[in-house]
């Protein structure tokens, strides 16, 4: 096991510290920017707007499909065999 630590006493000479090196200046804030730095230059002409044609007119909607009718919807009915006949003799 390890030997416990002695206590010093109050004849023991004092423990030289060593001093904490001194913290680091604070960087320097930015300086805050102004009002004509934020705002952008005016322009040296202002755009002049362009006069158009008249716009095309939208194209027209495609036609839609016609609506089915019941009779397209539903099959047709299966072919059914023909009836065997039974001749009486």
């Amino acid at each position: 096991m390890d030997e416990p630590l002695p206590l010093l006493s109050a004849d023991d000479p004092p423990v030289p510290m060593e001093e904490p090196e001194p913290l680091p200046d604070p960087a320097e804030e930015p300086p805050v920017p102004t009002v004509e730095e934020l705002v952008p230059p005016p322009a040296e002409e202002p755009p002049v707007p362009s006069v158009e044609d008249e716009p095309e007119p939208p194209p027209e909607p495609a036609e839609e499909p016609p609506v089915p009718t019941v009779e397209e919807l539903v099959p047709p009915p299966a072919e059914e065999p023909p009836v065997p006949v039974v001749e009486d003799d």
